[in-house]
């Protein structure tokens, strides 16, 4: 961890944000406040297929069968059709 004034901070601010990328926390003090300048992991939310995206895949009633499946998951397990 890496402790600087705000001073600092403000004339050096780009080589400051290199360490805090590299996953050195950084703190920035000014007075008796602190904050800290560190990595941020940003999740990935999963892609989701727009509605109809896979209709012309599956029958209506596969798709029934499908959906009553997946309300029961994940006890049930995927019927023969859907396994090819």
């Amino acid at each position: 961890m890496k402790t600087v004034t705000f001073d600092e901070a403000r004339n050096d601010f780009e080589r400051l944000f290199q360490l805090a990328a590299r996953g050195e926390t950084v703190v920035i003090q000014r007075e008796e406040q602190q904050v800290a300048l560190k990595p941020h992991a940003q999740s990935r939310e999963p892609e989701i297929a727009p509605p109809g995206h896979f209709s012309s895949d599956y029958s209506s009633e596969e798709a029934a069968e499908l959906n009553a499946l997946a309300a029961l998951a994940p006890h049930a397990p995927l019927p023969e059709s859907a396994k090819s």
